[in-house]
């Protein structure tokens, strides 16, 4: 598996919950050590890499994104601090990762998840990331 939670710039991350897996998270919420929250989802690949697409999320908007309240697609295209981070992973073991920094209004429509797509968690069953502890 790709080491996708190995993010110079973001520094080591932890998953925090999966929404979409296929053979690895595809779709997820993460943290690092100084706990800020990113959004992550599988954008691309070719046979050289894998594009991921992370955007930085307060807990707040995380538990409207999980309600269903913030589809993904404007989760990714307009995000709360307008920049969305193309991390671009390499098969090659030995190959740098690519990490460029973009508004989010500028990602391509191809790359964001379509419109509408929500995700529908059950407050009961979840957590809930504003009272979360670490």
């Amino acid at each position: 598996m790709l080491d996708i939670l190995n993010i110079p710039e973001l520094g080591k991350l932890e998953i925090v919950e999966v929404y979409e897996y296929y053979d690895q998270p595809v779709l997820y919420s993460c943290k690092n050590a100084a706990d800020h929250l990113y959004l992550v989802v599988a954008a691309d690949e070719n046979n050289k890499y894998v594009t991921w697409l992370c955007v930085a999320v307060s807990k707040e908007r995380l538990n409207l994104i999980r309600s269903g309240k913030i589809d993904l697609h404007d989760a990714f295209a307009h995000s709360e601090n307008a920049y969305t981070i193309t991390v671009r992973v390499p098969y090659d073991e030995y190959a740098a990762v690519q990490t460029d920094w973009m508004q989010s209004c500028q990602v391509p429509e191809d790359m964001l998840p379509t419109p509408g797509e929500c995700l529908d968690l059950d407050p009961k069953y979840s957590q809930d990331l504003a009272t979360q502890k670490r």
